[in-house]
């Protein structure tokens, strides 16, 4: 290796059609566009790509675990629904033993996740599928109804509803339990009063609403001003007598593990079986995939080869440059350092739009002078600011990143680094639907 290399991940950064609302080009970024005036390239982000079914939009799981595996990994998702077709998932040996206890001691099934279909965290599809096997051997199923408006539209609550409703119609054992937004049950950043009011709703609170008004209170959400991620948790009463106790089982169907490990850790302290779709919890929690051991990562062969590497991120992308990017490995290669700036802490991040990027972009730099041979660096704005919504706060937020990646690269020049400036999906350059609501979703760009 005769140079050193620096790779900046900008998340949630697209290439799309020139657009009012397209942030990616309306924002004042001359560095970026100074780059494009030369030779580049456009990669693919969704699909079979990165190991998901064609047309499905990438997200930064598949994204940076495809970065840093270096081929297409058959994503868990993927999986999960060729073994739901095939008949293998019900066969799973978790499963059954979690059914097989169920039926034996008649008690409970409490399912929980992120009611989507778009393959980011969850697939409601998945969610189906186990309250029809579970409806056959469980007493009761209690559903924690979990709402998205992030990777999908901001107010799609209600199709998921009456979708899972529909499907289930004939299933006379299920009742929705609880209702809330994925701000409370998917948080990632230790803002525990979030996940212990997640928590409490599900598991301790008795009902305040009935099942007949959980439309009503979504809508009444919607009206306050509260899109999907924000719906204020709510416990509904349901006919069948609502317990947790030592014979029940809590399922959560989410397969994506960041944003799941916080609250698993909270639920683990129930005195019951604890299940999850992947290997997310702790010694009291099952998983029912092992996730693939993935070889051959870029940060192993940096390893392998005895060279020094560095990932730089805010803790709101922690995972995807170092557990994603080594193909699943949690534990630092030799050689591997980590700097994780610790993400603002607030409820919307269109508030603070440029993030910690100058920080990172700082800690950037001093690795450069410091010498590692490989320096792999995430801007979140893009995706994160992106996400919210907000078209004005984005383009800020580039903006910001644009300011920061000139003198990254400025030094990294000086000091003979060659610059590889990537992306793990499109978000930021679409910010508003057809309908003209704001587009928070990712993309297929």
């Amino acid at each position: 290796m005769t140079r050193k290399g620096i790779m900046i991940i900008l998340d949630g950064y697209g290439e799309g059609e020139a657009s009012p609302f397209n942030a990616v080009k309306n924002a004042n970024t001359p560095f970026l566009n100074s780059l494009k005036q030369g030779k580049y390239s456009l990669i693919k982000t969704d699909g079979e790509a990165v190991g998901l079914f064609e047309g499905e939009m990438g997200g930064s799981e598949v994204g940076h675990t495809t970065i840093g595996a270096g081929r297409v990994i058959p994503s868990l998702a993927k999986r999960i629904r060729d073994e739901i077709l095939s008949g293998e998932f019900a066969k799973k040996d978790a499963l059954k033993k979690c059914f097989s206890k169920l039926k034996k001691n008649n008690s409970n099934l409490h399912i929980v996740g992120l009611m989507s279909d778009k393959n980011i965290h969850s697939d409601i599809a998945h969610a189906v599928e186990i309250v029809k096997l579970a409806s056959k051997s469980a007493k009761n199923v209690f559903v924690h109804f979990i709402t998205d408006g992030r990777d999908s539209g901001c107010y799609d609550s209600l199709e998921y509803l009456e979708y899972f409703n529909k499907q289930l119609k004939e299933i006379k054992n299920c009742e929705i339990a609880s209702v809330m937004g994925r701000f409370y049950a998917m948080d990632r950043e230790k803002n525990m009063d979030r996940t212990t009011l997640a928590y409490d709703t599900m598991f301790k609170v008795e009902g305040s609403i009935l099942q007949s008004e959980i439309k009503k209170y979504i809508k009444e959400q919607h009206e306050n001003g509260n899109m999907d991620e924000y719906i204020e948790p709510v416990h509904v009463k349901t006919k069948a007598k609502f317990s947790v106790n030592e014979n029940d089982c809590v399922l959560f169907f989410n397969f994506r593990e960041d944003r799941l490990r916080q609250i698993v850790k909270v639920c683990e302290q129930l005195d019951c079986s604890i299940l999850t779709m992947s290997t997310v919890g702790g010694a009291n929690s099952t998983p029912i995939y092992v996730p693939s051991e993935v070889s051959g990562t870029l940060s192993e062969y940096l390893s392998d080869n005895n060279l020094s590497q560095v990932k730089i991120s805010e803790t709101t992308k922690y995972a995807h440059v170092t557990y994603f990017l080594n193909g699943g490995k949690e534990q630092p290669f030799k050689k591997e350092d980590r700097i994780h700036v610790p993400t603002l802490k607030v409820d919307n991040f269109s508030k603070t739009p440029k993030m910690r990027a100058k920080e990172i972009a700082k800690q950037t730099i001093n690795a450069i002078k410091k010498g590692y041979d490989a320096i792999i660096v995430n801007f979140s704005n893009a995706d994160m600011v992106g996400h919210t919504g907000n078209y004005k706060s984005t383009i800020k937020a580039l903006e910001c990143v644009d300011k920061c990646l000139k003198k990254i690269v400025a030094v990294a020049q000086k000091e003979k680094y060659f610059a590889l400036i990537t992306a793990d999906h499109g978000n930021a350059e679409n910010m508003q639907t057809q309908e003209g609501l704001p587009h928070t979703a990712h993309t297929l760009n």
